[in-house]
């Protein structure tokens, strides 16, 4: 009896905690890595006004200061804890204007960082507060240069509901998790390290720190070596596509992918891929594809979406587990919807221009027919191959436009019934939202040219998921499009947002096809001067040239307006005047 009172009044005196690492395990930041406070500070202190552009330099200093301070520390106390104070006073105010006078501003700017980026970690919260109702102690343990009174406005800011039985900040000790930081908890709380439980990310001064000092660990991994490998390969590709945008302010998107990560089991490779990578991707474009819709949509208007197939598959997928059967899958490729807009000869032109070698039998399948001129041409090359270029060139001479015009309105109206059963009350919307991969928006344009030609009166709308801007620069005017990820991360194309917009791609416009002449009269050359060889006309005969001269001349007639290589046109686009240029197509 005696033995069992003694053992319970030992019972009731253990004290049991759970201690929780504060950054990076309760609370995360919006950003990739704790560098993104810093970036963030350098924009918040006013730096980046006076000397713009200089974030890498100001994060790199901030960081080497920060060195400087704790191996001063170091030498002189034989700790490397240091407070907030400490970091600034080794910073390089002159080389970015500043004075010592300034370090408490830039303080300030470091912690009101702290406060927009940081946000509470839901699944540590979780936990925290089933600890809380267990009857555990419940606080935290930093290693941090800021003390435990910004720790606690930081966390309230967070969380302002939140309370704690203890909070340790190490540079106000001294002393830090790996060295006597755990020791000083367990002596002044009267916690019993055996029944007791710490929570961090870091292997080193959490997981290590504690087990030293009895405390049991649990460890909350950062990412694993996969994902991390991810995350780098993603900074560098970031760095060559986007030199000298904010690298580390991501809004958060790498720590979500981060916590969600942790989540989930390890499974397949496929599965890891589309949890870290695609999923967040499509999350992200998914909303993106909403955002349009809702721009498009307005008082008297009715919008439909639409998903071009095959590319737009795996969005259309995403859309239909987050919004129900509210969108079309529609399968319409770049060749029908370029055949199909035809009512010249151009838009094929300008198919067959993009392909790189191409024979009669594809030819045939692309177009439906097969003229006997075609047929010859294809004959008189090895192995009935061409290149796409030297077709394009030569079609004027070997079709008759009638025939492409009867082609396109037999495929106009299959297209049109099609998009009638594949989008719900096609005939009553005003606006087409149509949702791609990418990039340049050529069947959007065929659809205009087609609408226009059977006079359907609906605006469309590109959601891409990447872009480049200039090619959407000859949209009809009222139509827009716009790119998820873009180059360089510029705003959004809205087609023909300014008229100086509109003039510049024009000329872009007119460079483009200028070279893709050239270049086709170049490959005719080549390709009739092999073919010739076997004749015995040499490259220098001259009725050779003159024949050659003159087809060449008939073609761009028959091609061009101005045939873009006349004095006029050839003087603009050198001066680069665009509206010049524009005027003299």
């Amino acid at each position: 009896m005696t033995i069992a009172t003694t053992g319970a009044a030992r019972r009731a005196q253990i004290v049991s905690a759970w201690s929780f690492d504060v950054f990076d395990t309760f609370l995360v930041r919006a950003c990739t890595t704790p560098d993104g406070v810093f970036e963030r500070t350098y924009e918040l202190s006013g730096i980046s006004r006076t000397c713009p552009n200089v974030s890498v330099s100001f994060v790199q200093h901030r960081i080497q200061a920060e060195g400087r301070a704790r191996r001063a520390a170091k030498d002189k106390r034989g700790a490397v804890e240091v407070h907030i104070e400490d970091i600034y006073s080794f910073f390089p105010f002159n080389l970015f204007g500043l004075t010592r006078r300034d370090l408490s501003d830039l303080v300030e700017s470091e912690f009101a960082a702290e406060l927009e980026l940081c946000r509470v970690n839901p699944d540590m919260l979780r936990q925290y507060s089933d600890m809380k109702r267990a009857g555990y102690r419940v606080g935290f343990i930093s290693d941090t240069y800021w003390d435990s009174e910004r720790l606690a406005r930081l966390l309230r800011a967070c969380r302002p509901e939140l309370t704690w039985d203890f909070l340790y900040a190490s540079c106000d000790h001294g002393s830090g998790k790996s060295e006597a930081l755990f020791a000083t908890y367990l002596s002044e709380q009267g916690i019993d390290a055996g029944s007791s439980f710490h929570v961090g990310d870091n292997e080193k001064a959490d997981i290590k720190g504690a087990k030293r000092h009895g405390i049991r660990p649990r460890y909350y991994p950062q990412a694993s070596a996969q994902l991390a490998s991810t995350f780098q390969r993603e900074t560098a590709l970031f760095g060559l596509l986007c030199a000298g945008s904010p690298s580390r302010l991501d809004h958060g998107a790498r720590t979500l992918r981060r916590m969600v990560a942790a989540r989930s089991a390890e499974k397949s490779a496929a599965f890891n891929l589309g949890l870290t990578v695609l999923g967040p991707v499509m999350a992200a474009f998914d909303a993106f594809v909403t955002r349009r819709c809702e721009e498009a949509a307005g008082a008297g208007r009715k919008v439909a979406l639409g998903f071009l197939g095959r590319d737009g598959f795996l969005s259309h997928r995403v859309w239909q587990n987050l919004h129900g059967e509210t969108a079309a899958y529609v399968e319409i490729n770049r060749r029908v919807s370029l055949i199909a807009s035809a009512d010249t000869m151009q838009p094929l032109v300008d198919l067959l221009s993009k392909v790189f070698k191409i024979d009669a039998p594809t030819f045939g399948d692309m177009v439906k027919i097969m003229p006997p001129k075609v047929a010859t041409f294809f004959a008189g090359f090895p192995g009935g191959i061409v290149s796409g270029d030297a077709l394009a060139e030569a079609l004027p001479e070997l079709m008759d436009p009638a025939e492409i015009v009867e082609l396109a309105a037999g495929l106009r109206a299959r297209l049109l019934a099609y998009l009638r059963h594949a989008i719900p009350g096609f005939d009553d919307c005003t606006d087409l939202v149509l949702a791609d991969v990418g990039y340049s928006g050529s069947v959007q344009k065929a659809l205009r040219r087609v609408f226009d030609l059977e006079g359907i009166d609906i605006r469309l709308h590109g959601a891409y998921l990447m872009s480049l801007d200039d090619t959407f620069d000859d949209i009809a005017e009222q139509d827009s499009a716009a790119g998820f990820v873009r180059p360089g991360g510029h705003a959004p194309c809205q087609a023909h947002a300014d008229p100086q917009r509109r003039a510049a791609g024009a000329g872009l416009l007119l460079r483009r096809r200028l070279g893709a002449g050239l270049r086709r009269r170049r490959s005719v050359a080549r390709d009739q001067s092999t073919s010739c060889g076997a004749t015995g006309v040499g490259r220098g005969d001259p009725g050779r040239r003159a024949r050659l001269c003159g087809e060449r001349g008939r073609r761009r007639a028959r091609l061009w307006p101005c045939s873009l290589c006349c004095a006029r046109c050839r003087r603009a686009l050198v001066r680069g005047d665009a509206g010049a240029a524009s005027a003299a197509a």
